[in-house]
């Protein structure tokens, strides 16, 4: 079993509040080549709120319920949370 060696984190400044279809992943520097690529992600929410991973369907998300992965799961390169007004912050690490 192999391991994988991170090279950075990214994540909110502080608690934010969405906007509708907010996608909460950023672009990357200019001069990368790839998306972001998170193999570990912590969300967390104040409010009930439907997510979009991967640009997958949607998924429900109960107030302060929460959504993570590990290094084991799949990667994601893409975070959306469907409704506004949602207070929530996030980190990752790719």
């Amino acid at each position: 079993m192999g391991f994988r060696l991170g090279t950075g984190y990214i994540g909110s400044p502080s608690i934010l509040i969405s906007s509708a279809n907010e996608e909460c992943i950023p672009e990357p520097p200019s001069h990368w080549n790839k998306k972001y690529s998170l193999y570990k992600f912590t969300f967390s929410n104040s409010g009930a709120c439907s997510i979009k991973v991967n640009n997958g369907s949607p998924i429900y998300i109960a107030d302060g319920q929460g959504f993570s992965i590990e290094k084991e799961d799949a990667p994601i390169t893409s975070f959306v949370i469907v409704e506004a007004g949602v207070s929530y912050n996030w980190i990752g690490a790719f």
